[in-house]
C-alpha cells in the first residue's frame, strides 16, 4: 500500500479498502508549533545525554526555525500541484523557488556563540552564489547527499524544512490508499523519513513515518519493513530491552533499519530530537550489518 494526495472534491470518487479508509492516512505539519516542541525536547534530552552540546546546538536551530516561521511566514497559492502522478511537492512536480534562501540567510545571521568549525561552515555558505545554493538544495532534495558537504547540508536542509513544512501545511487535498509497493517515501514531497512513530490518543497504536523535509507524517502498517515492504524476518534492537521507547526495526531481507519510537512508553517523544539522542543505538545496529534507510536533518554524512 502507498498513499497519494488528491483534491478534496475528488475524494468520494476514490475506492479504497474500507479498513484503510477509517485510518487517518496522512497528517500535514503544523510549523507554528512543531519547531517549538522540538527545541523543548532537545533541551530536555540534552540534560542527560553524552551528546549534550550538540543537542543544545540543534535546539538553538529549532528555536530559530520557530522564530522565522512566526516572523516571515510563506503563503503560496498551490492550485495545480495535485496532478495525481507525483507527490505534490516533489521536485518533479514543484520547482523550488529561491525564496528559501532568505530563510538560510536568516539562520546563518542568527547563529552565535558557536564553535570555530561551525563558524567556518557559515562563512563558506555565505560565499556561495544564489545559483550555487540552489544547486546544492536541489541535490539534497533529490537525495544526492554526497554532492553537498555534511555541515553545509544541515543548514541548507534546516532552511528548506521551514519552507516545505509551511507549503505542506497549506495543501488542500486528502490522502487515499493505493495498492503499490512505494510506501517509504513521503507522499507530500517524496523525501526520506527520519523514523517512524507509534502514536497516542485517538490514533493509539498506529505507526506513522515522519518526513525529514516537509515534516508530514503518513501511515504504514506495523511489523513491516518501511524500505522493502517485507513482513517476515523483522527484528528489533534497543539499548534498554523491552522497556525502551526507542528501537531499531531491522529487515533481514534488505538489511535496512529505521528507528521506531513509541509514544505509549514515552509521550514526550519528538521524532528528530529522540533520533539524535539515540545515536548510540544507530552505532550498535550498524555494527550488526544493517544500513539506515532514512535521514536525520541534523546528521548528514561527512
Amino acid at each position: 500500500m502507498s498513499i497519494k494526495i488528491i483534491p478534496q472534491e475528488q475524494l468520494e470518487q476514490q475506492i479504497t479498502n474500507s479498513v484503510i479508509r477509517q485510518i487517518p492516512l496522512l497528517f500535514y505539519p503544523s510549523p507554528k508549533t512543531l519547531y517549538i516542541h522540538r527545541a523543548e525536547r532537545l533541551k530536555e534530552l540534552a540534560a542527560s545525554s553524552p551528546f549534550s552540546e550538540y543537542l543544545k546546538f540543534c535546539a538553538t536551530i529549532a528555536e530559530l526555525q520557530a522564530n522565522i516561521v512566526k516572523q516571515k511566514p510563506v503563503n503560496i497559492d498551490l492550485p495545480n500541484i495535485l496532478d495525481g502522478q507525483h507527490p505534490p511537492l516533489s521536485i518533479y512536480n514543484f520547482t523550488l523557488p529561491t525564496f528559501w534562501q532568505t530563510y538560510l540567510s536568516d539562520l546563518l545571521s542568527s547563529v552565535t556563540a558557536t564553535t570555530e568549525q561551525i563558524r567556518l561552515v557559515i562563512e563558506q555558505l555565505r560565499q556561495n552564489s544564489s545559483e550555487q545554493l540552489q544547486d546544492k538544495a536541489n541535490h539534497l532534495i533529490k537525495g544526492e547527499f554526497n554532492c553537498v558537504e555534511g555541515n553545509e547540508a544541515m543548514f541548507i536542509w534546516s532552511a528548506l524544512s521551514i519552507y516545505y513544512s509551511q507549503l505542506a501545511s497549506q495543501i488542500k487535498g486528502k490522502a487515499v490508499a493505493e495498492s503499490t509497493d512505494k510506501n517509504w517515501l513521503c507522499p507530500v514531497c517524496n523525501s526520506m523519513p527520519v523514523a517512524s512513530i507509534i502514536q497516542l490518543g485517538s490514533n493509539n497504536g498506529l505507526r506513522y513515518l515522519h518526513c525529514s523535509l516537509c515534516e508530514s507524517e503518513w501511515y504504514v502498517p506495523r511489523i513491516k519493513c518501511t524500505c522493502c515492504d517485507n513482513m517476515q524476518d523483522i527484528q528489533y534492537f534497543s539499548l534498554d530491552k523491552e522497556l525502551s521507547a526507542t528501537k531499531t526495526e531491522c529487515c533481514d531481507v534488505c538489511y535496512s533499519y529505521l528507528k521506531i519510537l513509541d509514544q505509549d512508553k514515552e509521550p514526550r517523544i519528538e521524532v528528530i530530537a529522540d533520533d539524535i539522542a539515540s545515536l548510540i543505538l544507530d552505532i550498535k545496529t550498524e555494527e550488526e550489518g544493517f544500513t539506515k534507510s532514512g535521514i536525520n536533518p541534523f546528521i548528514f554524512a561527512q
